[in-house]
């Protein structure tokens, strides 16, 4: 399993793409919860990204980009869900389920 982890790789599947990156979010929130701060969460996640890249020796520069947006947004989310930031809430989910609808139907074409 922790091979896989550090294995660097782009999903083709529509269905398990999304599932990655809605995961991604959820790795988000569960580091905020742990680091409760922003700043953190994107610095262990960026390391994490930059391991998995030397490990495999393989780099994905968009697919880490867009990796690591998602688990920004979801530590975003897990800050505005302790805040009581409704909107912020909402953008934060809104953005992450646009980013998947386009990323299926972009898999799909």
């Amino acid at each position: 399993m922790i091979r896989d982890l550090l294995t660097a790789e782009a999903q083709r599947d529509p269905y398990v793409w999304a599932a990655v990156l809605v995961a991604h979010a959820g790795i988000g929130v569960a580091v905020w919860v742990l680091t409760d701060s922003l700043v953190a969460v994107g610095g262990i996640y960026a390391g994490f990204e930059l391991v998995q890249a030397l490990t495999s020796r393989r780099a994905l520069i968009w697919d880490s980009l867009l990796d690591w947006s998602a688990v920004s947004l979801g530590a975003v989310l897990g800050w505005a869900l302790e805040a009581g930031q409704r909107p912020i809430q909402m953008g934060a989910i809104t953005s992450v389920a646009v980013v998947a609808v386009v990323g299926v139907a972009v898999r799909r074409a």
